[in-house]
């Protein structure tokens, strides 16, 4: 049985997602002007937190009242997205603020700022957090879909910001999450971890790679390790999922059992690939890595589902 994710950065979504009202334009324009609805902003997929939060704890999002939009935001923003409505009813929307966007030059001047998602992941309230993530995504696909992909017609946005349809051949296109395997590897008291190309520097995590059509998650994970390692899955669990907003995936974590410790590395995927004993990987989830051969590693940031992997692992010893 899965583990629960409510420990994981970008994990238990605080509001309810109110997809019974996104059919109903009067209501999602009643809520759009409501002046107890919030609005939350991102620009260029970072969100924008309140400099009131800098010194209270956890950084929170910037809230703004979504009724009063039009005196803060430019014309070339797009229309807000229903993120949802809180236990009490009020909702929230979001929108992108364009790229070149100056909040200092801006009614919002003395606000907020914008912080990289990733990096804010460490100092974010959780919920907020959760809200954030989901906002960049959605608000990404939007960017990225402005045209029918049947038959090349500019669409628009439709059911409150989660459907965008084509007037021209009347197909309705919606949000996708494409699904990741990321799996830790182990035999007996040994886990494998590697380096993608490109990975950043200094660090080492678990392998994963994309589920592909007609793949069963197991089936996707056992392809993918033995793809890039070269070892044969005998058994795998699923311990725990992460949405993940870099775009927009579901990153679905796997403990999986294989038969042997001889690899046959994939260069074209993975720059390095080592077996670490429960020990090590312990230390690899230090602030001072593990360090082999003079080279100093660490897993991935609590950010990052790869880290909790490692460390369920490490615990069940």
């Amino acid at each position: 049985m899965a583990q629960s994710s409510h420990f994981i950065p970008f994990t238990a979504f605080p509001l309810d997602r109110a997809s019974a009202l996104r059919r109903d334009v009067e209501k999602t324009e009643s809520l759009l002007n409501h002046p107890d609805t919030d609005l939350i902003l991102i620009q260029d997929g970072k969100p924008i937190l309140s400099l009131d939060s800098q010194t209270k704890g956890a950084r929170k999002l910037l809230r703004l009242a979504c009724a009063s939009r039009s005196a803060f935001l430019p014309k070339s923003s797009p229309e807000p997205v229903l993120m949802g409505q809180d236990p009490d009813g009020r909702a929230t929307f979001a929108t992108a603020l364009p790229a070149r966007f100056d909040l200092d030059d801006s009614p919002l001047q003395g606000l907020g700022e914008a912080e990289d998602l990733r990096m804010a992941a460490g100092i974010m309230d959780m919920s907020d957090l959760a809200i954030a993530g989901t906002a960049k995504a959605i608000l990404d696909w939007h960017s990225r879909h402005g045209f029918c992909a049947n038959c090349g017609e500019a669409t628009h946005m439709a059911e409150a910001g989660w459907k965008r349809a084509c007037p021209a051949c009347k197909t309705e296109h919606f949000p996708r999450t494409d699904p990741v395997a990321i799996m830790l590897a182990v035999k007996g008291d040994q886990c494998l971890l590697g380096r993608g190309i490109g990975f950043r520097s200094g660090y080492i995590s678990a392998l994963a790679g994309f589920i592909e059509p007609g793949e069963t998650i197991e089936e996707g994970c056992a392809r993918e390790l033995f793809e890039e390692a070269g070892v044969k899955m005998t058994k795998a669990r699923i311990v725990a999922n992460q949405p993940w907003p870099f775009p927009s995936q579901l990153m679905i974590g796997l403990i999986a059992e294989v038969e042997s410790f001889e690899l046959n590395i994939d260069t074209h995927e993975i720059s390095q690939a080592l077996w670490y004993s429960r020990d090590e990987a312990r230390q690899l989830l230090s602030e001072g890595g593990c360090t082999r051969d003079g080279v100093t590693l660490r897993a991935p940031p609590p950010v990052a589902i790869a880290h909790h992997l490692i460390r369920l692992w490490v615990e069940e010893g």
